[in-house]
């Protein structure tokens, strides 16, 4: 592989080591423990899913020379759009912050006995100082190594487990829903196509080519993939999934010391990667989409979002309101997301004909749409009836309101053909 290929490889590895956070972990176990290999197609699919929409992403950014926010303004000539794809992504960057941060410090009280307050400012300091001296550079350099370090890890839990190859591409390529494992591979492909990873890649990809985007892009995410199989494989090895100690504790009785040291290194690797791409993205959103020039503002973004994190985590306090609130709101910006995509790549005004997608390419974005469109529904639909403390959801009235969407959007592409 030629320098500028490997160094499209290592700007771009700033989207797996994002996706790849506590909640990615959790899901996958809790996958692995409850379903074995059941449920490793969701995997798959949720990767492909996101190299397709960041490829669209990026693509459109690249054709076009412009940034995200100048597209939206140059397609839909609303202003008030920008504000309601970004505004979400700017809450759930805050809202999970202490999630992140939490999600490392974890993975530190495997490794060492200490405070977990004191490991909390450690983590936060040292993801500030990243931040501070900023640039995609030095962020994609950490990342590479955090990717690493996680590739590692889980590899070597996912080692122990034992599985035929033969088994493996089954599992991989023949979709199966065990009973109560609908939500569960719904979270997988939520948890790996993430809203504020469309920004980071819309802006990272520009001034790039497409072949090189595409190099970079695709080898990322698929070893984004590739570990969060190993998560799910190293689940099947827990039996059951109940919290991060339990889980090192089993995989010490099963594979030994070096288990749950691996479990930890790889949690902390996982959180401290997040805890530093979530402001990052909202830094991003600022300047790219909401077209904020000054640097100070910029640096006051993350800045606001560092702190809510490091605030709930050092307090321990859990914003549940808060977090459903922003739930809420995030369930319905990948589709909305989704939905700009599609229009903004299928316009010709943005993407000349020559980096125009096949008509196949299409139907599969359109998949990816109704999919996180029902995935995002659902989620306003739990937050709704947590908050209200309601008996059940309407999953009917979700499937019905997904149909009448990618309908609405099937109509509208084939009238921009014709």
């Amino acid at each position: 592989m030629n320098p500028d290929k490997i160094k499209s490889v290592i700007l771009w590895s700033v989207i797996s080591a994002a996706f790849i956070g506590p909640g990615t972990i959790t899901t996958a176990i809790t996958a692995g423990a409850s379903f074995h290999l059941s449920l490793l197609w969701a995997v798959v699919f949720a990767t492909i899913a996101c190299i397709m929409l960041q490829e669209v992403s990026a693509r459109v950014i690249i054709s076009s020379g412009l940034t995200f926010g100048e597209c939206i303004d140059k397609k839909f000539r609303l202003g008030w759009i920008k504000w309601l794809v970004a505004f979400p992504v700017l809450l759930g960057c805050a809202a999970y912050e202490a999630g992140n941060i939490l999600g490392a410090v974890s993975g530190l009280a495997l490794l060492f006995p200490g405070d977990v307050r004191l490991f909390t400012i450690v983590i936060t300091l040292v993801a500030g100082w990243i931040l501070w001296r900023g640039g995609s550079k030095l962020i994609s350099n950490v990342m590479m190594v955090l990717v690493g370090i996680m590739a590692i890890a889980f590899a070597v839990l996912a080692w122990r487990v034992q599985f035929s190859a033969g088994e493996l591409i089954k599992a991989s390529l023949i979709p199966s829903l065990p009973a109560g494992s609908e939500w569960i591979a719904l979270g997988l492909v939520g948890t790996t196509i993430v809203p504020y990873n469309i920004f980071i890649g819309s802006a990272i990809s520009k001034g790039s080519t497409i072949p090189l985007m595409r190099i970079g892009l695709i080898v990322s995410v698929l070893i984004g993939g590739i570990i969060t199989a190993c998560i799910l494989l190293a689940g099947t090895v827990a039996g059951s999934f109940t919290s991060f100690g339990t889980l090192a504790e089993t995989l010490q009785n099963d594979v030994g010391i070096w288990g749950a040291y691996a479990l930890g290194v790889g949690l902390f690797a996982a959180g401290f990667s997040s805890a530093i791409t979530s402001p990052y993205a909202a830094s991003l959103i600022a300047g790219t989409v909401l077209g904020t020039k000054k640097n100070s503002v910029i640096r006051l973004v993350w800045i606001l979002v560092l702190l809510t994190g490091f605030i709930f985590g050092i307090s321990q306090v859990k914003p549940i309101p808060v977090i459903l609130t922003v739930q809420a709101l995030n369930g319905l910006v990948l589709p909305l997301l989704t939905w700009f995509l599609i229009l903004l790549v299928n316009d010709k005004n943005l993407v000349p004909v020559q980096h125009q997608h096949r008509w196949w390419y299409n139907g599969v974005l359109l998949l990816i749409f109704v999919l996180t469109l029902f995935i995002g529904l659902n989620n306003v639909d739990k937050a709704i009836v947590s908050a209200f403390d309601l008996d059940s959801g309407n999953l009917m009235f979700v499937g019905i309101v997904s149909l009448l969407a990618v309908g609405t959007l099937v109509t509208q592409l084939v009238k921009k053909r014709a």
